[in-house]
């Protein structure tokens, strides 16, 4: 069965799919937003309460994409008339030499940054132990993950776009006019298909673009109860930059979460089993305990989510052909949706991106990159 012509069909509506929907829709382009699962499912990397939003990055690129997508939150606050962003401040501590390239890169870029050394740190934030100096930032803090999302999606309605939530995609087929995609019984034709599949990008995207080679982990996470007497209001969110990377945030329901960043195993996102490595379980434990003293060490929840992530850990987001790309997030791409939807945008109604720095074809700029960069 034929269905309608869309000048736009995105594919995958998690967080950068969801945006990118919005953001054509309300252009005036004719919009599709298809997804092989139900709202609220668990499966990817964008589910749950709460992500940080932060703005000291090393590298420019991501540093100006962190400040236009924040005013982009700003934005999306406005029109929905719906609180998004919880704003407690951040914090990076960890290795020096790191911290100085961040310092340098926020003050060149205009973005508010101080320098603290550990006893003005456990004056205002005592809940934290870190040694050495930290950064932090008071435009920092964290977005409601799940209400994002929802929030994106009803805004792409009243803007037009048809959501189809569900309905698995079976094919797509460029050719040299448009896109067909196939999906539920039914064939659609546009001149744009925008795939945001995340973890299931190189399956859905095989013989159509030639990405990167992807890592597909799933990393898991904690929930702390804080300490009794102690208010979790008074934790900023953090990332550690040791040797291994931790990071945190405080939850709407008042518990901390933290996690360790890149550190879970390989699975394949169709057959992964969700539980928790007891190995880095019982580390996760034992970091807690000497770097947050605001909290009871015993986590009182667990989860797990999917990192998807190119061998250089940035983004790819390109148009080939009719099909654009919006994958690749690794782990750290949330804080940046309302820009990656506009990106994704601009390559979808040919505005087209001078500059890209997230092309598919492109010199790795980060060998044996962080992630948090």
């Amino acid at each position: 069965m034929r269905g309608a012509g869309y000048d736009v069909v995105v594919v995958g509506c998690g967080a950068a799919g969801s945006a990118a929907a919005w953001e054509c829709a309300r252009r005036g382009l004719s919009v599709l937003a298809v997804d092989r699962f139900e709202p609220g499912h668990r499966r990817g990397s964008s589910h749950g309460s709460e992500r940080i939003v932060r703005l000291g990055h090393t590298d420019e690129a991501y540093l100006r994409l962190a400040v236009d997508a924040l005013e982009g939150w700003y934005e999306l606050e406005r029109r929905a008339r719906v609180p998004l962003l919880a704003r407690t401040g951040s914090i990076d501590a960890g290795l020096s030499d790191e911290l100085d390239q961040i310092e340098a890169s926020c003050r060149d870029g205009g973005v508010e940054v101080e320098r603290w050394d550990g006893r003005l740190l456990r004056e205002r934030f005592p809940g934290v132990a870190f040694d050495g100096d930290v950064l932090r930032y008071p435009a920092g803090g964290t977005v409601h993950a799940d209400r994002a999302l929802s929030v994106l999606r009803r805004l792409s309605a009243e803007a037009g776009a048809t959501l189809r939530m569900g309905v698995g995609v079976t094919a797509i087929e460029p050719d040299d006019d448009g896109v067909s995609v196939v999906a539920g019984g039914e064939r659609w034709r546009c001149s744009t298909v925008v795939v945001t599949t995340g973890a299931w990008a190189p399956s859905t995207l095989a013989g159509i673009v030639d990405l990167p080679s992807h890592r597909v982990t799933q990393e898991q996470l904690a929930f702390f109860r804080p300490a009794d007497g102690f208010d979790a209001a008074a934790f900023p969110t953090f990332i550690s930059r040791e040797s291994l990377r931790h990071y945190g945030m405080v939850t709407p329901e008042g518990l901390v979460k933290v996690a360790e960043h890149h550190t879970g195993p390989v699975v394949d996102p169709d057959l992964r089993t969700y539980d928790v490595e007891p190995v880095s379980w019982q580390r996760l434990q034992a970091w807690v305990a000497e770097h947050l003293p605001g909290v009871d060490p015993v986590p009182v929840d667990a989860s797990t989510c999917l990192y998807a992530s190119t061998p250089d850990e940035d983004f790819v987001l390109d148009r080939v052909g009719h099909v654009v790309v919006g994958v690749g997030l690794s782990g750290h791409g949330f804080k940046f949706v309302p820009e990656i939807g506009r990106r994704l945008a601009d390559l979808a109604d040919g505005t087209g991106w001078a500059g890209n720095p997230f092309a598919v074809a492109r010199v790795p700029r980060h060998v044996g990159a962080s992630g948090h960069k």
